[in-house]
């Protein structure tokens, strides 16, 4: 009946295909690496952008920090400006008082840079110049950014 070899295969449990993987195949692998890579390169190409895009306002805020006479206030308010203006509308602005009508400082400081501009003695007070410093951190963190 039965050959020699010949073997009657088990019917009560039969051999079942093996399960699916939980895991992409290593094609998918190296494709998902590759997105990740492209969108982190991304990632930090846009915050190298900001960052050197927003230099000029470090700077600005370095330059706060040290003592400065009339004329050098109103060169670093003037540079300020020609971040965020046309260099052809900043450059209409002629006087101190054109050019501070820009800036929100109070009037008494407005009114003391602009009578102190090119004279001889244009230094302010140490407390005029730490109110001025504090104005133009406040109005300089206002800006938008570029």
């Amino acid at each position: 009946m039965l050959e020699k070899g010949f073997s009657v295969p088990e019917l009560l449990q039969p051999a079942l295909p093996q399960s699916p993987s939980w895991f992409p195949l290593p094609p998918g692998w190296f494709v998902l690496a590759a997105v990740l890579l492209i969108a982190l390169l991304l990632f930090v190409l846009f915050r190298f952008a900001r960052r050197r895009r927003n230099l000029w306002r470090r700077q600005a805020q370095a330059a706060l920090q040290q003592p400065h006479s009339v004329d050098s206030w109103l060169a670093l308010i003037k540079r300020i400006l020609l971040m965020h203006q046309p260099r052809a509308d900043v450059s209409r602005l002629l006087t101190p008082e054109q050019l501070l009508e820009q800036v929100n400082i109070d009037n008494d400081l407005r009114r003391q840079l602009s009578e102190k501009y090119c004279q001889p003695d244009n230094q302010l007070d140490a407390s005029h110049n730490a109110r001025l410093s504090a104005q133009l951190k406040s109005w300089l963190e206002k800006l938008p950014y570029v």
